[in-house]
């Protein structure tokens, strides 16, 4: 592609949540109508300025996502949940002792099967923090996550 004309969707680009969608969905394409769903629950504008711009939608689904983007979407999207900047040291998600509970469970799923918990974070967070989903996702797409990764 050689354009990088403004369109009607430009301004995801700078969503750090949308980051993390393009980089899932890069990972695993069959989760794409899941978070479209999902975005429509939260944001039905959204979802249809989306439906009448579908060609610059899938166009931006595809541009790369560098492990880089992705690190800074995601401290990014976890300042943005918590409302303040995190405390110096190594960034570490934020998360309630409900969701912490949840990640815990997940881990104790994939963790045995080969994943880390950086696949099990993306997981949760792309299914909107919801462990069923997730689970699903992560029991689903076993070899294309791992494979997927850096040994």
């Amino acid at each position: 592609g050689g354009g990088n004309e403004t369109g009607a969707l430009d301004f995801l680009r700078r969503i750090p949540y949308f980051t993390i969608m393009r980089h899932s969905v890069q990972m695993q394409p069959s989760l794409l109508p899941q978070l479209l769903q999902q975005l429509g629950r939260s944001d039905q504008q959204l979802l249809s300025l989306i439906n009448a711009n579908q060609q610059e939608f899938v166009a931006l689904m595809n541009e790369p996502v560098s492990q880089d983007d992705f690190n800074a979407a995601f401290q990014a999207e976890q300042q943005a949940q918590q409302q303040h900047p995190p405390a110096p040291g190594p960034h570490q998600l934020q998360v309630t002792a409900a969701e912490m509970e949840q990640i815990r469970r997940l881990e104790e799923i994939a963790l045995p099967l080969g994943l880390d918990r950086q696949a099990v974070l993306e997981a949760w967070l792309a299914c909107d923090k919801d462990e069923q989903l997730a689970a699903n996702y992560l029991l689903n797409n076993l070899d294309d996550i791992r494979d997927g990764r850096p040994d």
